[in-house]
């Protein structure tokens, strides 16, 4: 499963039986590619373009702003395992790792969106990967 910047637009209780919707429908070790605002971006602007009510293109409708703390409980609340791909830390230090844009193209990541042109950083994405755990055996 794919969702690019969704998530922001459910409150807390759609957001969590969203999150055991989908936990329920992933075969073992299938995942959710995962990409929403990030909220420890430590761009002002930035914030503030994304943040609920804010004056970004459908921040108007935003009713959460996730960083990757917030995004990891709650998917692991719904018995995810999470994975993290794109996410700023608490000091505002970005973080990446290898993902594979075939297994889930994100467009607003450091590396596909034309804002991080000079700056790899400018305009990302919280990115994760929540996977269904393994079935025991």
């Amino acid at each position: 499963m794919l969702a690019e910047h969704v998530w922001e637009y459910l409150d807390e209780a759609l957001a969590t039986a969203a999150f055991h919707n989908c936990y329920m429908l992933l075969a073992p070790r299938g995942y959710l590619r995962l990409a929403v605002p990030d909220g420890f971006h430590p761009d002002k602007d930035y914030i503030e373009y994304v943040k609920p009510g804010g004056w970004g293109p459908g921040s108007d409708d935003h009713k959460v702003l996730y960083n990757y703390k917030t995004l990891t409980d709650a998917l692991t609340h719904a018995g995810l395992e999470v994975e993290l791909l794109e996410w700023f830390d608490e000091e505002g230090k970005f973080h990446a790792v290898e993902w594979a844009p075939e297994d889930g193209y994100v467009s607003r990541s450091t590396r596909f969106d034309d804002r991080n042109k000079d700056n790899p950083a400018a305009y990302t994405s919280l990115i994760v990967d929540a996977f269904k755990p393994k079935e025991r055996t």
